[in-house]
């Protein structure tokens, strides 16, 4: 057997670096970047962060002038939900979950809670259509699936029905302390 060697190489020390850890600080600024919230000018030219989708709890939200209905059926469906779970609560009945039209906004507000945590959702809905809606408000999950966890969030979520299941899924799952929340409103 022989040895090709490069004479400019110091075969003492293995030059190959395994794939993954080249790839490792490439996916590591990926997922900073993909986590930081975006910069936009203010109409008085200030700085401020600003996420599409969902905000800080202490961002102010501007309230909904008149909820969009693209699709009545939906619509009616909202009005007429069955309730509202959170997976951590295993064994809560479904918690109850008030739809309101109040001067054309869609208002909604309900609570989950059993001995394993709480689930409260209150807000308006800025649009729905067939098998979405866009909520805007406040979901607040206590005590689950651990006891002393909270975690609250307040923008604007995607909810969003796939398939044959009769219930809306908060789209933006993980929020807080890297856990996946499935928020469910059932029709």
């Amino acid at each position: 057997m022989t040895l090709h060697m490069t004479p400019d190489r110091d075969t003492t020390t293995p030059k190959r670096t395994p794939r993954i850890s080249r790839l490792v600080p490439l996916m590591f600024g990926l997922a900073l970047a993909s986590a930081s919230p975006i910069i936009a000018a203010q109409t008085d030219g200030s700085l401020r962060a600003h996420s599409p989708v969902q905000q800080n709890s202490a961002t102010a939200l501007v309230p909904v002038q008149k909820t969009e209905i693209k699709n009545q059926a939906a619509y009616e469906r909202l009005l007429n939900n069955s309730g509202v779970t959170v997976q951590w609560l295993w064994s809560a009945q479904r918690g109850k979950l008030n739809a309101k039209d109040v001067n054309d906004v869609v208002r909604i507000d309900g609570e989950q809670a059993n001995f394993e945590g709480t689930l409260k959702i209150n807000g308006e809905i800025v649009s729905i259509d067939g098998d979405r809606f866009i909520f805007r408000g406040t979901i607040l999950i206590l005590d689950a699936p651990d006891k002393g966890r909270r975690c609250e969030r307040t923008g604007d979520y995607e909810f969003r029905a796939t398939g044959k299941r009769k219930y809306w899924r908060l789209q933006q799952m993980e929020s807080c302390d890297r856990l996946t929340d499935y928020v469910d409103i059932f029709y």
